[in-house]
């Protein structure tokens, strides 16, 4: 999973894209899916950004061929915000080979925030002990 800055050219973050498949493929991987998920809001602000553009990238790859993609977007900060390799077990790396990474479902309401959790600063219930 890469999750590319929305604001950078579309070339740019293409460019990416693209390179990070030719180092699978040039490492005697193989691409099956690439599954454009769009400009989506990030959990938590990761490089004072709000919003992040996520691209999953289902393929078979050699060690060596992932160590050196991951290098590269480590390298290519502006472009790339956060990445990720989830190894999947042999029954949910069929499943995804043959039909790609789903969309998340997104069960909250439109406009509906995070529930609200319970923490410091709440009243107290009972006295201390």
């Amino acid at each position: 999973m890469i999750i590319l800055d929305p604001d950078v050219d579309e070339e740019r973050q293409q460019e990416m894209l693209e390179r990070v498949q030719q180092i699978i493929r040039d490492a005697d991987g193989v691409v099956d899916h690439v599954n454009d998920w769009g400009r989506r809001k990030l959990g938590y602000a990761m490089e004072k950004k709000a919003d992040g553009r996520y691209v999953v990238i289902t393929c078979s790859a050699t060690v060596d061929g992932l160590r050196e993609a991951e290098r590269v977007m480590t390298i290519n900060k502006e472009v790339v915000i956060r990445h990720m390799v989830i190894v999947l077990n042999p029954i949910q790396a069929e499943r995804a080979k043959a039909n790609g990474a789903p969309l998340p479902v997104d069960d909250r309401p439109e406009g509906d925030a995070r529930p609200a959790r319970a923490g410091r600063g709440g009243p107290r219930r009972g006295p201390r002990r």
